[in-house]
């Protein structure tokens, strides 16, 4: 069982660079490279917290879980709720955008190479043309 950080350092790391499955599993100690695979299928569909370990066995039934009688405090709690779950919006916008960038950045690099070896195909071509 892996923790949640571990699972979406892994992720991260994967969308980051360009190693595959196989080569970062080795590189984390991951023996199942396909672990590897359903988590960022996971992250893709439903985000970070699709990687968070889910709670085993029966739901509670609602005539068990104790209501409380003051109101003001079922409603701070929401307010807490709402709050911490838009901060784990913000937290997940921010990963995104910087995924985003480094993207956006990576395939910038890689049309530049593309170019380059262009020209270099060009010019050895023009060269071996007017040497015949």
């Amino acid at each position: 069982m892996y923790s949640f950080k571990k699972k979406l350092n892994v992720v991260e790391l994967y969308l980051s660079s360009e190693l595959s499955y196989q080569e970062l599993a080795i590189q984390e100690g991951i023996n199942n490279p396909s672990v590897i695979a359903a988590w960022v299928n996971r992250f893709r569909i439903a985000g970070p917290d699709a990687l968070r370990p889910h709670k085993k066995g029966h739901k509670k039934s609602l005539d068990k879980i104790t209501k409380k009688s003051n109101s003001d405090e079922y409603e701070d709690h929401s307010i807490d709720t709402t709050a911490e779950h838009v901060k784990e919006l913000e937290d997940e916008l921010l990963k995104l955008r910087i995924e985003n960038a480094f993207l956006k950045e990576l395939r910038r690099l890689r049309l530049e190479d593309e170019a380059k070896m262009r020209e270099r195909r060009e010019s050895s071509t023009v060269s071996e043309d007017s040497s015949n």
